[in-house]
């Protein structure tokens, strides 16, 4: 007697609704992707408002993923072949919701590079890893990086460095490659510590670059600097610091925190820095992570006496400032209110918009927002440091 055994069911068999599930899945994932892609790239191309969640999110995205410009080539490149993949299969939906993706996804990429006219290869090389010379400590608990350069300008100068971070983060390392750049062409750029918040610094942070200051004038002989030839420069908060000690001197309310002189500088630089802190904090859009950092800075003092803006008058040092226009933590109107009060006073003072740069874009050394920038402050240091 002849028996025959039944063939094992097979997967699809088995589970006859598992393969119309998986394709309803894979279509919403690829809604859901696109219609993420579509989201940032409207944001992304509108007009910095106030009040904006979907560009508070992009500016973040752009703050901490370096590489953002990468991730939205790999979009157009698989986008591109996924959507003519769709296509041929008559998903004619999802196709076009893929070519308005590939679509915006290669703007976000082209128009930026357009507009910077930056290097492809700069822009995705990692910065070398730059080391001070030396570092040295120049109050109790404060250090100072010191970056000497190969062959020093005749001018012999100097420029202190003061970084961000919100007033109560940051270190004196952030932006070494910056420093290393600055060093090649004849500075000797130092970098330093100063007390961070909380408690409340807006004293004690102005006193101790103040401090330093003075510090760099002491040791200039050992380092071959022109004591009479130091400059002050800083980022988001530290370019505010920069400021006030550059626009305080002999202000009795911003001493140094240490037994030094105190002399005018020969130039200042704020990038990206806040010059109005009651503005800044008027404005309804204000991130809350700002508006922290700001009280947590002034605690119940009056924000307009830790302002740059306040001190505007004739007299003082030239000045730099540089802001990308699509900076959701610093509006523009912050360096351009300063620099408009300045030359009224008869002082030197310009201001660099730098297109589609978001805050701290100083961070990624092959940015399109820093290529665009090194020449700008190329010729502000010949100007006003190297001359």
């Amino acid at each position: 007697m002849i028996t025959t055994t039944d063939r094992p069911a097979s997967a699809a068999a088995r589970l006859p609704g598992r393969r119309p599930r998986l394709r309803r899945l894979g279509r919403g994932l690829i809604w859901a992707f696109d219609a993420l892609i579509v989201v940032l790239g409207l944001a992304f191309f509108a007009p910095r408002a106030p009040v904006d969640p979907v560009q508070d999110l992009l500016g973040m995205i752009a703050l901490f993923v370096p590489w953002l410009t990468g991730f939205l080539i790999a979009v157009v490149v698989i986008g591109a072949g996924t959507t003519l993949l769709l296509l041929r299969r008559g998903h004619r939906a999802l196709s076009a919701a893929g070519a308005l993706t590939v679509l915006l996804a290669g703007l976000m990429v082209i128009v930026p590079w357009s507009a910077a006219r930056g290097s492809w290869v700069e822009h995705f090389t990692p910065a070398l890893s730059v080391a001070p010379t030396a570092t040295e400590t120049y109050a109790p608990g404060l250090q100072v990086d010191v970056y000497l350069p190969p062959k020093p300008a005749p001018s012999r100068p100097a420029l202190l460095y003061v970084h961000g971070g919100g007033w109560s983060s940051g270190a004196r390392a952030d932006s070494a490659s910056w420093f290393g750049w600055m060093a090649d062409q004849g500075i000797t750029v130092y970098s330093v510590d100063y007390r961070l918040a909380p408690p409340p610094r807006w004293q004690d942070a102005v006193g101790d670059v103040k401090c330093a200051l003075g510090w760099v004038r002491s040791a200039a002989a050992r380092h071959g600097v022109t004591a009479s030839n130091v400059s002050i420069a800083g980022d988001s908060a530290g370019g505010q610091l920069a400021m006030m000690a550059a626009y305080t001197v002999g202000d009795e309310r911003f001493p140094p925190a240490c037994d030094v002189p105190e002399e005018p500088v020969r130039s200042v630089m704020g990038w990206y820095a806040p010059t109005d802190l009651p503005a800044l904090l008027a404005e309804s859009g204000l991130p809350g992570a700002a508006a922290q950092a700001v009280g947590g800075y002034l605690g119940d003092q009056d924000p307009a006496v830790a302002s740059p803006i306040t001190y505007a008058r004739p007299g003082l040092p030239p000045t730099l400032l540089v802001q990308g226009d699509r900076d959701h933590m610093i509006p523009t109107a912050q360096a351009t209110a300063l620099v408009d009060r300045l030359r009224t006073a008869g002082v030197s003072a310009e201001v660099v918009t730098i297109p589609w740069a978001e805050h701290n874009f100083t961070g990624h050394w092959g940015s399109w927002g820093s290529q665009a920038m090194r020449p700008v402050v190329g010729d502000f240091l010949r100007r006003h440091v190297l001359a």
